[in-house]
């Protein structure tokens, strides 16, 4: 696996500007921390009759944007500084700080990363890959198979960093088959987009998913299930991947290029047949059982934990207890707990309303329908990745206030958190916006730059940005609906 260092490190042939580099490792810590203490400053001479716990957490918020945007500071380090610096300036109460790491939501992510570390040492998701690519022939076909592929991983890798990491070698197989840059710059295009997009598709795709179900459920009171969210989410995931991957075929290959016959990818045959590997009977079992937790009632949290140990018992699968725990992403866990106390010290001081009132109140006073108020959602959402590197981070600073003004301007929570959330799974204009789209970046010298990025991301920001209001005002109240129905 690729380490985090050699994603940004710059593809060999590449010309780095050593001076340049120095510089901006030199200077830019330097203007951050100066940007903090002017934004502290400008604060509290700007802001004197806000109540002093909104003001020390609008602070806190603030430093923590600057350390996750303008800062080389690991995004989980500041999260958790934030968090603290919340605790002992803003709530007071350390226990509530400890209790996040006990939150169901960080035991469902340990659990799926559990099983996700059994599928990768059985082997399975290697088959699985293999069988669905086995039929295929030209480049269109293997494209649209990998993203199929692609899109059920979202079910069982609840990280979107995990999913690229495991399809990795499925790209090492393909590339040398490619006949040219530019068919491996499409297909090195596709993988990122993919599993990006196709998070969307289930609860557990991304750690932002559930921080926002838990946001949206103490915030407004509507929780959102399993099921729920796969119904919501499934239909946009499938029609933002495949039809990114068309747009990419279409974008970056020639007609007679998209046709070609290509050899699929070939993995080894020394793992036994899929219908002899327990590992995925179990995993599938754990989907099964989460798609119908209206039936049964038992909580998801521990059907996870349930399946994640029987995956682990000696003989099931070749990875032992200890050592799938240690492919367990610690940060992530750490990182959704620390946003998940962000966010309640944001709700125990005000702060949220107070936003809401200072910068989306102006927007209700300009009597918008809630047309335009999701139009706005979207559009901050889809552009939020440029200046907030950080899927998470993208919802916890933004679904709080966006969830009261959409209660004040009468649309459904449901559907504001749908369409900030999948809005923010958009990322893709920046290799710094996602690490998938770093990993596949640098994994060859000839895979797709800046420029390529950009290319893309012209076109499928505002087809995605369609998308979202397409289904904001026709597809899911229509879902709701059927769902709402006895």
């Amino acid at each position: 696996m690729t380490n985090a260092t050699e994603w940004f490190a710059p593809a060999p042939g590449r010309r780095v500007d050593t001076a340049s580099r120095w510089s901006d490792a030199r200077w830019r810590p330097i203007l951050a921390a100066g940007g903090g203490a002017l934004a502290v400053v400008a604060i509290e001479l700007a802001l004197p009759d806000l109540a002093p716990a909104a003001l020390r957490a609008l602070e806190i918020l603030l430093l923590a944007m600057i350390g996750w945007t303008l800062t080389p500071l690991d995004d989980t380090f500041v999260a958790v500084a934030a968090a603290v610096a919340m605790t002992l300036f803003v709530t007071g109460r350390p226990e509530a700080l400890f209790a996040t790491l006990g939150n169901e939501l960080i035991w469902l992510l340990l659990a799926s990363f559990l099983l996700a570390a059994a599928l990768r040492a059985s082997g399975a998701a290697d088959r699985l890959i293999a069988l669905a690519t086995g039929r295929v022939r030209s480049v269109r076909g293997l494209a649209w198979a990998m993203t199929g592929v692609i899109l059920g991983t979202a079910f069982v890798i609840p990280s979107t960093s995990g999913r690229a990491a495991m399809m990795v070698p499925a790209y090492a197989a393909i590339a040398p088959h490619c006949t040219g840059r530019r068919m491996r710059t499409a297909f090195a295009l596709l993988f990122p987009t993919a599993i990006l997009l196709s998070a969307f598709a289930s609860p557990l795709g991304a750690g932002a998913h559930l921080l926002a179900a838990g946001m949206m459920e103490r915030l407004s009171g509507h929780g959102i299930g399993y099921l729920a969210w796969v119904c919501f989410g499934l239909p946009f995931a499938a029609v933002s991947a495949f039809l990114s991957t068309e747009i990419i075929l279409r974008l970056f290959l020639a007609p007679e290029e998209r046709g070609a016959r290509l050899v699929p990818p070939s993995f080894s045959a020394d793992r036994a047949p899929l219908r002899r590997q327990p590992v995925l009977w179990i995993a599938g079992a754990v989907v099964l059982g989460w798609l119908t937790e209206p039936v049964h009632g038992i909580d998801p949290t521990l059907l996870a934990m349930l399946g994640a140990l029987a995956v682990l018992c000696p003989g099931v699968a070749p990875v032992s207890f200890r050592d799938a725990v240690r492919d367990v992403d610690v940060a992530l866990l750490l990182f959704l707990a620390a946003t998940i106390c962000l966010a309640d010290g944001l709700m125990a001081s005000g702060l949220h309303e107070w936003l809401v009132a200072a910068v989306f109140r102006p927007v209700q006073r300009g009597d918008l329908a809630p047309a335009a108020v999701l139009a706005l959602v979207a559009a901050i959402g889809l552009l939020s990745h440029l200046v907030i590197h950080s899927r998470t981070a993208r919802v916890s600073i933004l679904l709080p206030p966006i969830l009261i003004l959409a209660q004040s301007s009468g649309i459904s929570p449901v559907t504001a958190m749908l369409v900030t959330v999948s809005a923010t799974g958009f990322c893709q204009t920046l290799m710094i916006s996602a690490k998938p789209v770093a990993l596949f970046g640098r994994l060859a010298e000839d895979s797709y730059g800046a420029r390529d990025l950009a290319r893309l991301s012209a076109v499928l920001l505002p087809l995605h940005f369609l998308l979202a209001m397409l289904f904001a005002a026709i597809v899911w109240p229509a879902i709701g609906t059927m769902l709402a129905t006895p």
